[in-house]
């Protein structure tokens, strides 16, 4: 059978493999496999676990929502969470099959949550949902009102926030019983246990207001005879995945300084305290990569791994972006150095390990959304093939990497996607592609979109510019104060080397992005008349304005402080696109989700009625009841359709 093109509708027939975790004793594998149902325009995932003989078994089917899957550490039994009948609990199915039952029933919002090392107690975040009958007498329908006190009251992708907090909570395995052990003023997160079940450590900002030290996180260890609760002395500065190691004396975590500084081009460190106090110490300072994954594609994996000691405590293990791959690194605590463990041309997106030399990991590859590996006495093995109908069926569009220099002589690393049928003899049409964040990155991974429009006839270009994550502080930081110079300088140097190549029409070229990507798009096109069509997502268009999303009350941290304090108004308007729009020439569409807390719609508003009365070629795309993640994780029929808005806009002006 002759393989078919990748099309808009496969997003329907891709399965991701979410989350995973690997047995105690490294034998078997609990995993979730999500897809999209269009009819139902909804998300369903189902738990599947791989046997020690490699055969892989469906758990709970059906059109369930299936999440956080973990392993009692006695084996007997696979805890998950999942919603029914509107109400969210923790449930557990034996390992040895059976139905699966809810272990909780409670009315709120579970999160993280860790078995005791003897199974009889799983210790868990949770945010008690407490009814407000006058706010809001009917649960279908909205308040009547928000009132709102703090400056720090919306998240994207969750909407506005609640007043309840969320805490840490016991519960027995037994019975379901529960009770609440934390009680932070700000709510207490990401509960691990020591091995001895003794103590209980959790991260927490005890700061009133939360908003004007928000990155001062500390972390808390509450005895489990006693209740009493200590604060283990550290840097100040964000905390995150707190691990206590195998002999229960010391916790590794994830966690930087500066808390004063709100700069996302600061690298994160992975660093070990001692239970009982004592120096914090730095492990990775001289490993110049940022602690964690922060790669771009539109495959909406949300699984974070948390590091993971060795059953010895000489190693902790994590993964780490490292020039557009995501690996498997280990940390010598001993010698403090980082050691590769895996992960070539693809993105280790998710893994587990049971501290003996096994390890469980998710991976995604250009053409492979993602699968199960076991790695184990230094062998990698697929255990799963979850998309085999798929890539026997399409064609996929290799990633062809390159290098070259972009600003102050940088070597910058980029990629482009010829069509599948592609010939060198012709010339096509080139989309430029930019990420967002603006510090993450693009990768070895799977991406969609990218696919649709090689298969369209498109060549694809994109780079991890200046500022991108995985090359180091310096080139994170070449961002600072200075939003779309730095790195539309070295798109611009890539393209004018790109188009020396006969095949790509320099006089049909696009641009697009989204949200920082977004941003630069704006940005080109108000600088320059190069592309002939530019599609802009989700993004910024006015600095001064942009105070309005969910962290601008941060904004003065990151930048030079409050834009009406003493020349600040000049410097947020000269790094706004909106300040440039009466150069703006070329075709534009704009598309916005319109619960988009991150970089509100007044941004795209603003940006399209400017346009407008200018006279200028824009049209404007909105998406009801979707946030900023809407190409990640979005409804799948609004999914679909912005694909198909985007590329019959490009095909307008780049195929004449």
């Amino acid at each position: 059978m002759k393989k078919q093109l990748i099309k808009i509708n496969d997003l329907y027939n891709i399965k991701f493999i979410r989350e995973l975790s690997l047995s105690r004793d490294g034998k078997q594998i609990a995993f979730t496999i999500e897809w999209m149902n269009k009819k139902e325009n909804k998300y369903f995932s189902n738990l599947y676990v791989i046997k020690p003989d490699g055969k892989k078994i469906k758990y709970v089917g059906g059109n369930r929502d299936i999440k956080k899957p973990k392993w009692s550490p006695d084996g007997k039994y696979i805890s998950f969470i999942m919603p029914e009948k509107e109400e969210q609990n923790i449930w557990l199915i034996r390992s040895d099959g059976g139905e699966a039952f809810a272990l909780t029933k409670a009315k709120g919002y579970f999160g993280n949550y860790e078995w005791s090392p003897d199974s009889k107690c799983i210790y868990c975040e949770f945010t008690e949902k407490k009814e407000d009958k006058e706010r809001q007498p009917d649960k279908k329908k909205p308040p009547l009102y928000r009132y709102i006190k703090r400056p720090w009251y919306k998240v994207d992708g969750m909407g506005f926030l609640p007043d309840e907090k969320s805490h840490i909570w016991k519960i027995n395995a037994r019975s379901g019983r529960m009770k609440q052990l934390t009680f932070g003023l700000n709510g207490d997160y990401e509960p691990t246990i020591s091995s001895d079940n003794k103590k209980l450590l959790y991260i927490s900002n005890r700061n009133d207001p939360l908003e004007e030290r928000l990155l001062y996180s500390d972390l808390y260890s509450l005895d489990l005879s006693s209740l009493k609760e200590k604060r283990i002395p550290t840097p100040a500065g964000p905390k995150e995945l707190p691990v206590f190691s195998p002999d229960s004396k010391r916790i590794a975590y994830i966690g930087r300084e500066h808390p004063d500084r709100f700069d996302g081009w600061r690298k994160h460190d992975l660093w070990i305290v001692g239970l009982k106090g004592g120096r914090a110490t730095k492990l990775t300072g001289s490993f110049d990569r940022s602690f964690g994954s922060l790669y771009v594609d539109d495959l909406g994996h949300y699984a974070t791994s948390k590091p993971v000691f060795s059953a010895d405590g000489r190693f902790v293990y994590h993964n780490i972006v490292d020039q557009g791959r995501v690996r498997l690194f280990a940390v010598d605590i001993v010698k403090k150095k980082v050691l590769k463990v895996c992960g070539n041309d693809e993105i280790v997106y998710a893994f587990d390990h049971d501290g003996n030399g096994v390890f469980a990991l998710a991976i995604s590859q250009f053409n492979d959304p993602g699968n199960i590996f076991l790695l184990k006495e230094g062998k990698l093995i697929k255990m799963t093939d979850i998309n085999h109908s798929l890539q026997k069926q399409r064609r996929f569009a290799r990633p062809e990497e390159f290098w070259f220099r972009g600003d102050d002589g940088d070597m910058i690393q980029g990629w482009i996607m010829k069509p599948p049928n592609f010939n060198a003899k012709k010339k096509y049409p080139m989309i430029v592609q930019i990420h967002g964040g603006p510090h993450a990155a693009y990768g070895f991974s799977l991406f969609h979109e990218f696919q649709v429009l090689a298969a369209n006839g498109y060549i694809v270009f994109y780079s991890n510019p200046h500022g991108s994550q995985g090359y180091g502080e310096k080139f994170a930081k070449a961002l600072h104060k200075r939003w779309g110079i730095p790195d539309s300088k070295d798109i611009l140097k890539a393209i004018r080397s790109l188009t020396k190549n006969r095949f790509i029409d320099k006089k049909r070229m696009g641009v697009m992005g989204g949200s920082y990507g977004g941003y630069m798009t704006n940005w080109l096109i108000g600088h320059t008349n190069i592309f002939k069509a530019a599609v802009t997502m989700r993004s910024v268009t006015n600095m001064l304005t942009f105070y309005s999303h969910d962290f601008g009350f941060a904004m003065n941290h990151e930048f030079k402080g409050p834009w009406w304090e003493k020349n600040n108004f000049k410097f947020y308007w000269d790094m706004s696109p909106l300040k440039y729009v009466t150069k703006m020439k070329t075709p534009l569409l704009i598309i916005h989700s319109e619960e988009d807390h991150r970089c509100p719609i007044t941004q795209a508003e603003e940006l399209f009625v400017a346009l407008k009365i200018l006279k200028r070629d824009v049209e404007m795309v909105r998406f009801p009841m979707e946030s900023h993640g809407l190409s990640r994780h979005g409804s799948p029929r609004r999914r679909e359709k912005r694909l198909e808005f985007i590329v019959k806009f490009i095909d307008r002006y780049l195929k004449k």
